[in-house]
């Protein structure tokens, strides 16, 4: 009898395929854990400075599910090898059919119509197997056995406590963000001023290329982060997390506290639960109690911008240019805004035109060393 059984439908193939290409961009190894009502895909990366994992519920996903263990099982078994399996054969499986004298009178396709996993394991087992078989519309059937590996998975460690800042905003816009910007950037530069917040993409190779696009807080769903905290991660993990996420088509959250600690991006999908960790390097404001809100007047302000910006290099205005608009009956006071630290020219010149010391400079690559992780108690074995 095997240690775990569970049955996927075809549309539970699918996301299943999907979550497994994005953990691929990720590492070469996928971490399987099944619970009594769950299983868990999990990867990190080489460098141990991205973590991803997805959570399916089996009550959405398996048709049948049977888990005959203790608490937990958990293997590491070989990305591409899943993905190769669990890829449509609709093409390739239709002219084996024809080369095998197969009816297609009845019009069937060689589309998935379930996948049966089982795992053999256990007292009596001389050979561990991850065995999924597939069921074709056509009345194929195919077989895969694959060896794995016992390897406790590891798991990432974040403190929402920790985390004051954080967004969310719909995963389509920032999609059509990522496509402004070109294949060889390496770093994504997070930066809110109080009237938008600033996606800048570059490289530090020979020839650096900069490339901003500013987003109106009005385009998210809700948003409190601290003014001139610059965010820099590796701008491929983030574009994995973006390409997923759009085809979950759901709101996307990011949370964190300070450069040098992790951010984490999460979305729900339709019975999946997505959680990444990405670790970052940056640099503070001069002012960290001074904070971006959806529904500040700073807002109200932002709506006669133009919604795209062509550079973020540009220094923050002068109290004199900070509106050029005729002020409204109830703006004839002058806002307190206008006298508070994000308006202060020689604050704006210190953050924006003085060369950043080593420590904060786009230098570093946003990577830590495992020694620096483990200090900072990123990841822990699970049990």
């Amino acid at each position: 009898m095997p240690l775990l059984a569970f049955t996927l439908s075809e549309d539970a193939v699918s996301a299943l395929r999907d979550a497994l290409i994005c953990l691929n961009k990720f590492s070469d190894d996928v971490s399987f854990e099944a619970q009594k009502d769950k299983f868990v895909l999990t990867a990190l990366n080489s460098s141990k400075s991205a973590y991803a994992c997805f959570t399916f519920s089996t009550a959405r996903f398996c048709s049948r599910y049977a888990f005959d263990g203790r608490d937990k099982f958990y293997c590491t078994l070989y990305t591409r090898a899943l993905i190769s399996i669990f890829r449509s054969r609709a093409s390739g499986d239709l002219q084996r059919g024809i080369a095998s004298g197969a009816d297609r009178s009845d019009g069937r396709d060689g589309a998935i119509d379930r996948c049966e996993v089982s795992v053999e394991d256990g007292p009596g087992v001389q050979v561990s197997r991850f065995v999924a078989k597939l069921i074709f519309r056509n009345g194929l059937a195919s077989t895969h056995r694959l060896p794995f590996e016992v390897a406790v998975p590891v798991h990432a460690k974040f403190s929402r406590e920790e985390a004051g800042n954080h967004w969310t905003i719909p995963s389509r816009t920032l999609r059509q963000l990522m496509e402004h910007f070109g294949p060889g950037v390496e770093l994504l530069d997070i930066c809110s001023d109080g009237e938008h917040v600033k996606f800048t993409c570059f490289t530090e190779k020979t020839k650096p290329l900069h490339t901003s696009i500013a987003i109106e807080i009005d385009e998210f769903e809700d948003i409190e982060v601290e003014d001139k905290l610059r965010i820099v991660m590796n701008v491929r993990d983030f574009r994995a997390i973006i390409q997923h996420a759009g085809i979950a088509g759901t709101n996307l959250s990011a949370r964190y506290s300070t450069p040098a600690r992790p951010i984490q991006v999460t979305y729900p999908g339709d019975g999946i639960a997505c959680e990444f960790l990405l670790m970052t390097v940056g640099e503070r404001g001069g002012n960290p109690a001074q904070k971006t809100r959806k529904g500040s007047k700073a807002v109200n302000g932002a709506r006669q911008r133009q919604q795209l910006e062509p550079t973020s290099r540009r220094a923050s205005a002068a109290p004199s240019q900070a509106s050029e608009r005729q002020p409204d009956v109830e703006d004839q006071a002058p806002p307190k805004e206008n006298t508070g630290p994000h308006i202060n020219q020689a604050a704006a010149e210190n953050s924006n035109d003085v060369n950043p010391t080593p420590a904060s400079s786009y230098g570093f690559e946003p990577t830590q060393r495992l020694s620096d992780v483990e200090r900072l108690g990123l990841f822990y074995r699970g049990s």
